[in-house]
């Protein structure tokens, strides 16, 4: 995983990556989510929730995802002085 400087990365799960033009996703991939503004955290709860009940519908608790919050909008620009930093 990357190092970042304002932001600590899940010490869990494992990027996903291309090999010989082919998607390979761990057991455990972390996937990167910006939360939003206004009612994007009431949207993003429940659709995380859905996309978590998916994944153990699909295959139970052999594969899940290992969520990574990167920052834009308010939260960005109350945390970093910026709207869309770099990392985002």
């Amino acid at each position: 995983m990357s190092a970042y400087k304002d932001l600590t990365p899940p010490d869990e799960g494992r990027s996903i990556t291309m090999e010989q033009g082919r998607l390979n996703v761990p057991d455990r991939p972390v996937i990167p989510f910006i939360e939003g503004d206004g009612t994007g955290p009431d949207i993003w709860a429940a659709a995380q929730h859905v996309f978590d009940h998916a994944v153990r519908y699909a295959y139970g608790n052999t594969r899940q995802i290992v969520w990574f919050e990167v920052f834009a909008g308010e939260k960005a620009k109350n945390k970093f002085d910026e709207w869309l930093p770099n990392l985002s």
